[in-house]
């Protein structure tokens, strides 16, 4: 069940998502800033390139922000296990995680798309630009990174 006024979209499903966003009156022909926070790792990486090529489409001065998770083997022990509590969660109320990308690839992929400019913001430079100095030694974890694409 979803909240009233919510909705349901398939990423995995051709044009789905687009055309829902263009009837709810989305103009694509005007910059835009498009924040994707926690969906990539639910979409395959198929579906996740698609999105990109959909969104690399966008005006000229668009922007997207976009969350993805890199590969297990790239986190430490603790952070690993994190995920794979987070993961298994996910998987056990029906919403497995399909994709994780390393960062390069992520890069690769949205200049692929036909980003005109791409780059890998990681959890390191985040917590050194937001958290640094916290006395309660709150950080961001490194399960999670983001990628910044400009059109």
């Amino acid at each position: 069940m979803h909240p009233a006024g919510t909705s349901v979209v398939d990423f995995e499903a051709a044009g789905s998502w687009w055309d829902r966003l263009l009837a709810a009156g989305f103009d694509a022909g005007e910059p835009a800033v498009v924040a994707s926070l926690g969906v990539s790792m639910y979409l395959t990486k198929d579906a996740n390139a698609a999105t990109l090529r959909q969104l690399a489409s966008l005006a000229t001065g668009s922007a997207l922000v976009m969350t993805f998770a890199p590969p297990l083997e790239s986190l430490s022990e603790s952070e690993r296990q994190g995920r794979l509590t987070a993961e298994n969660g996910a998987r056990a109320s029906g919403t497995p995680w399909l994709s994780s990308f390393a960062p390069e690839e992520i890069l690769a992929m949205a200049r692929q798309a036909g980003f005109t400019a791409a780059r890998h913001v990681s959890a390191a430079a985040l917590n050194e630009r937001y958290f640094a100095g916290r006395a309660d030694g709150l950080r961001t974890s490194r399960g999670e990174a983001l990628l910044v694409a400009t059109t």
